[in-house]
């Protein structure tokens, strides 16, 4: 099959980071969210119906003015803490809905095709703008928002799924391309923000931006049917296949016990699916993936209580620490392309070796320093804010409450959670076979949802306490602990790369024909690249 123009590779990527934005991660836009249903009085009869001790404790009213609305005319429901752990499990059960999901999702992917997943992602999107365009805060209607919500958290990793392989269509770009896609997921919360925006300037109603929504599905569901294809876009570089080829063959004849066997009878052999997932490589990359997804998890569903705190619960500043978050996370598709880049310069680094396996797993070293280094000083940070705060102004001369070091810790979450999933996502898209791409996926995001149920407890732990420290300290302990993944990829690639050498015949493996490299047979149903 030709290879895509470039016109139809630049729609294709445009329509997948448009609906990246519009559709996927959007659940992390929580915090806004949570803004406009604690306005709107969703659960707030916990409120209501706690002792009259408990309730004079926690309760604050949330007197906004929406529009041109007066403040007399604006209603005023009240708000507790009962009410925030309501919430705040509807945010956790969307999360693991999520994760869980998403191991269906890549089984789909591979199965049954690009196709089939992309329809059901604008199918679920749709129902999910529905229910949660129905919902009210008077019962049983509240309820609405819990099949709601987890709709939108299935969707997250399902939309990114159905567009991460478009990557795939830009050669020696893709680990770019991939993790620009990726990003765009890490900026979806944009979509939310944008709603309380609206809500709160312009005085929209929540129900009818939910009907919008889910109207934009239909052009989504048509992009599905007329470009793109019925099964998935695939990497087929002739280049990289031999490569890899060579490299297992190597390792094979190393490994043979038979030392008179003869070199010819080693068959290079590709992994299976078993093979890759009980590997230490990809466990170790499932339990780091998963202190990583936690730590984005925690600091989002706890955002809004955080802000309550570090403001004494003044609701206008907590309504702007909320924007000002979510304008950062619209900035991850900014800051994504940088992850790609560190990928891609470290793929460049061994280029004399061409594109082994090892070569492309070694290149992800620098990016899981980074994601560790940031992931660990937003919680040390956000530690300090939460701490007595005249302490940690005399010993260290931070002010962690004041706006510029919260603005460097939005700063330093931006960069740390785009280097997360853009990272996980370009690894297992170079040091796996592709056609278990979904698949590897899918799984990361599955045992990354099933550690996410610590966050119940952690909540819990929130709850007892009152105050987040102790949790903030618990999951920066753990961001600490992740710096063991890229040791030891270094010290594996270290290992292989030591009995390795350059490749020998590189020159008719690699040699471009009229300046582009030869394409394998393949599927006609998939689109080649």
């Amino acid at each position: 099959m030709p290879a895509v123009r470039f016109e139809k590779r630049f729609l294709l990527l445009s329509i997948s980071v448009l609906e990246m934005l519009l559709f996927s991660g959007i659940i992390y836009g929580w915090t806004s969210l949570v803004y406009i249903l604690k306005q709107e009085g969703y659960f707030s009869d916990h409120c209501e119906t706690t002792s009259a001790n408990t309730t004079q404790q926690n309760t604050q009213v949330n007197c906004q003015v929406i529009g041109n609305t007066s403040t007399q005319d604006a209603p005023c429901y009240p708000a507790c803490l009962e009410q925030d752990e309501t919430l705040t499990q509807v945010f956790a059960i969307s999360v693991v809905a999520s994760q869980v999901a998403s191991l269906f999702a890549g089984i789909a992917l591979d199965y049954f095709g690009l196709r089939f997943i992309r329809t059901c992602f604008s199918v679920m999107m749709a129902t999910a703008a529905l229910l949660l365009g129905f919902s009210t805060r008077e019962y049983p209607y509240v309820y609405l928002v819990y099949p709601g919500m987890i709709l939108v958290g299935m969707c997250a990793n399902i939309t990114l799924l159905a567009n991460v392989t478009v990557g795939n269509l830009f050669g020696s770009r893709r680990s770019t391309v991939i993790t620009i896609i990726t990003g765009s997921f890490g900026s979806s919360p944009v979509t939310f923000l944008v709603q309380k925006m609206l809500y709160v300037h312009f005085g929209v109603p929540f129900q009818h931006m939910c009907f919008a929504l889910a109207c934009l599905c239909v052009p989504s569901l048509l992009a599905t049917f007329t470009l793109f294809p019925k099964r998935k876009f695939l990497p087929n570089s002739h280049q990289e296949k031999r490569k890899d080829s060579q490299e297992t063959e190597k390792l094979q004849k190393e490994n043979k016990t038979g030392a008179g066997e003869e070199s010819g009878s080693a068959q290079p052999t590709e992994e299976t699916f078993v093979q890759v997932v009980t590997s230490r490589l990809y466990l170790l990359h499932l339990a780091y993936m998963s202190v990583m997804n936690l730590n984005v998890i925690i600091l989002v569903g706890t955002a809004n209580i955080w802000f309550n705190m570090v403001t004494g619960n003044n609701n206008g500043h907590v309504s702007f620490w909320t924007d000002v978050l979510g304008f950062f996370q619209v900035s991850n598709v900014l800051v994504s392309p940088l992850c790609g880049f560190v990928y891609d310069l470290g793929l460049r680094g061994h280029a004399y070796r061409g594109p082994t396996m090892t070569s492309r797993r070694r290149a992800a070293v620098p990016v899981f320093i980074i994601t560790s280094l940031t992931s660990s000083l937003v919680f040390f940070f956000a530690t300090l804010s939460v701490w007595d705060t005249s302490s940690v102004e005399s010993s260290t001369g931070l002010l962690m409450t004041s706006a510029p070091d919260m603005l460097l810790t939005f700063v330093l979450h931006v960069v740390s959670r785009a280097f997360i999933y853009g990272g996980n996502t370009a690894f297992i898209a170079n040091s796996f076979p592709a056609k278990h791409l979904g698949r590897l996926i899918g799984m990361s995001y599955l045992v990354a949802g099933l550690l996410g149920l610590l966050q119940y407890p952690l909540i819990g732990w929130i709850k007892a306490t009152g105050s987040p420290f102790y949790v903030y300290i618990f999951v920066l302990v753990l961001s600490v602990v992740t710096f063991g993944h890229p040791i030891y990829i270094s010290y594996h690639c270290r290992d292989v790369s030591g009995k390795d050498g350059r490749h020998p015949s590189q020159s008719s493996l690699g040699n471009p024909v009229n300046g582009h490299l030869k394409h394998e047979a393949c599927d006609s149903k998939e689109t080649c690249v």
